[in-house]
């Protein structure tokens, strides 16, 4: 096995260069409508929700994407963390298995850069269907509707946590908060100025949503949601949902029957 020998810089952000992370979204016919397999009867939400409680905000980790555009692969990591804290005993992927399947699907070579391409969610979450990242696989990935917020917040609470793109501006690092000013999407403010970027979300309220992101939380308005988010999707694992622990309002077993009529996409 090739090991590979991490190495970090002190700056995570050069905010002269462009956000290279997530590529643009990549659309297939086929994937799964999360709308399609909620039940009809109404989903009891609470107000606010969030399945970052029993993870310390210090220990998410940048996951090596302060080195490589590998955004997409780290995101999978804070999943991993939160499904597994949610379970009782928090497991937190190594920096060295995220970075190798970004290698996998790449070609990335660490030692000299090359090859730092980024990634699509879709390819990302197509391929964490078919192979484990540190001893974690998921079964299905379905779309979410992201600008229906009830929707979203739907998929954060039933399988916890949703794999978000957004197409971030040049100021979002110079936020505590992310909001959109009176002003609008306007000069460093203007939809993905800086670049596309995946996250961890982590949890919601009335406010807006919470987002994991280079191992920080980190939350964001409704608002700024809508003008930047493009993509959204709830992920299923069996290391968070199995046959004999399912979420309430979900038709898993029409969901695993549509899944197997898929798994050789």
């Amino acid at each position: 096995m090739y090991i590979v020998k991490l190495k970090f810089s002190n700056n995570i952000f050069d905010m002269t260069k462009s956000l290279k992370g997530r590529l643009p979204v990549k659309k297939d016919p086929r994937s799964l409508k999360l709308s399609s397999y909620l039940k009809q009867e109404q989903i009891n939400l609470p107000k606010q929700w969030n399945w970052d409680e029993a993870i310390g905000k210090d220990e998410w980790g940048v996951m090596y994407n302060n080195q490589a555009a590998n955004c997409t692969i780290a995101t999978a990591g804070h999943f991993i963390m939160a499904w597994t804290a949610s379970n009782g005993k928090l497991f937190k992927p190594s920096d060295e298995a995220i970075i190798h399947t970004y290698m996998a699907m790449t070609g990335y070579d660490p030692k000299t850069g090359k090859n730092d391409t980024g990634l699509n969610s879709l390819d990302v979450l197509k391929y964490w269907r078919k192979y484990f990242i540190h001893g974690h696989k998921i079964f299905a990935f379905a779309d979410i509707d992201w600008k229906k917020h009830e929707e979203v917040k739907q998929a954060i609470y039933l399988f916890g946590g949703c794999f978000a793109g957004l197409n971030l501006p040049k100021n979002c690092e110079d936020q505590h908060r992310w909001e959109l000013p009176a002003t609008g999407a306007k000069g460093d403010f203007k939809v993905g100025s800086w670049g596309g970027h995946a996250m961890y979300i982590s949890g919601y309220n009335e406010n807006g949503l919470k987002a994991v992101t280079w191992g920080k939380e980190k939350w964001m308005s409704w608002e700024y949601w809508n003008t930047y988010c493009d993509e959204s999707y709830a992920v299923l694992s069996d290391s968070f949902i199995n046959d004999n622990r399912n979420p309430a309002g979900i038709d898993i077993k029409a969901l695993r029957d549509a899944i197997t009529s898929l798994k050789n996409t």
